[in-house]
């Protein structure tokens, strides 16, 4: 292609995109859209959309700490293969269901600090270990808290805050998880 044909081309893509970079900004009405508003109507009859939560997300009126007392059926299952990762699922702990049928949920209280910074700290720690932590500010917001889990396998959790305890020193609690 001749070479001042080339010129002329990149000349006038470079005008367009000037053109349609500035002139909208010259435009009286440019950054202001409030002209539109005034074509909107308002809707003033909303349907009430009012539904009950599922079951998983209903706050729970039940106690789990008096079913997390109960003990947990063992059952015998066969190794699982998801994606590249075998899955080992001998012993898996049957979930406990409190009295609404949800299964109870444990979790592994691993801190609780003053200075939110401390707990960050312990929190990366312990997911660059391979655990599933994270924080929770408490309710009056004086304390960072680190947690480890959540989980319906108690067993397994009461192992990790073993093995939480020995690489991190650390003196772990479990609780059960009532989320919020």
């Amino acid at each position: 292609m001749d070479e001042g044909i080339k010129r002329k081309l990149v000349g006038a893509g470079v005008l367009v995109s000037v053109a349609l970079i500035v002139l909208p900004q010259l435009s009286t009405t440019a950054g202001d859209a409030s002209y539109l508003a005034s074509s909107v109507p308002i809707e003033t009859n909303i349907p009430d959309m009012a539904m009950p939560l599922p079951k998983s997300l209903a706050i729970s009126t039940s106690n789990p700490q008096l079913a997390a007392q109960q003990p947990a059926e063992k059952v015998r299952l066969n190794d699982m293969k998801v994606d590249t990762q075998t899955l080992k699922l001998k012993d898996f702990e049957k979930p406990v269901l409190d009295n609404t049928g949800q299964a109870v949920v444990w979790h592994i209280q691993v801190g609780s600090f003053a200075k939110a910074k401390n707990a960050l700290e312990l929190k990366n720690k312990l997911r660059d270990a391979g655990y599933k932590a994270f924080e929770q500010i408490s309710d009056d917001g004086a304390y960072t808290r680190v947690f480890v889990g959540p989980s319906t396998q108690k067993q397994q959790l009461e192992t990790q805050m073993l093995a939480i305890k020995q690489a991190f020193n650390v003196q772990g609690q479990l609780v059960v998880f009532e989320g919020r």
